[in-house]
């Protein structure tokens, strides 16, 4: 048997070729990771989760707070977001949005926090987040 292609260590070399592969591969499954948030938003405001990434997500979850938040989704490059639906306290939220979408959690009090518990899967990896004030 020929050592040429042995390590030190007795272990087989990789070709550069498979650990490129293997990386590759390693990046797709950390793109789709799991979020899980207890997300809190405060009293006239709205959560936007999204927009700009290569890939779609899809947003679970239920509402654990007092008020009832609206559910909506903007395209990439839209003026204005499309009604998904409104999720009463203690009802669940099952969206998804596609590539470049975001997602937009409006609370519909002006003197409430909202509350859900959230679980954000799919391309999980450039998903920006913040807040803004409700139009």
């Amino acid at each position: 048997m020929s050592y040429a292609h042995m390590s030190p260590f007795g272990l087989r070399r990789i070709s550069a070729g498979f650990a490129a592969i293997a990386a590759t591969a390693l990046l797709a499954v950390s793109a789709h990771a799991t979020i899980n948030s207890n997300l809190q938003i405060e009293a006239g405001q709205t959560f936007e989760l999204g927009g700009g990434q290569e890939g779609g997500f899809t947003v679970t979850g239920r509402n654990t707070g007092p008020v009832a938040v609206v559910v909506l989704g903007k395209g990439e490059g839209a003026t204005s977001a499309v009604l998904r639906g409104t999720v009463a306290p203690g009802g669940e939220v099952n969206a998804s949005f596609g590539p470049g979408e975001m997602a937009l959690l409006r609370n519909t009090s002006d003197r409430t926090m909202a509350r859900l518990k959230l679980k954000i899967t799919g391309d999980t990896s450039s998903l920006g987040m913040t807040y803004s004030a409700n139009p």
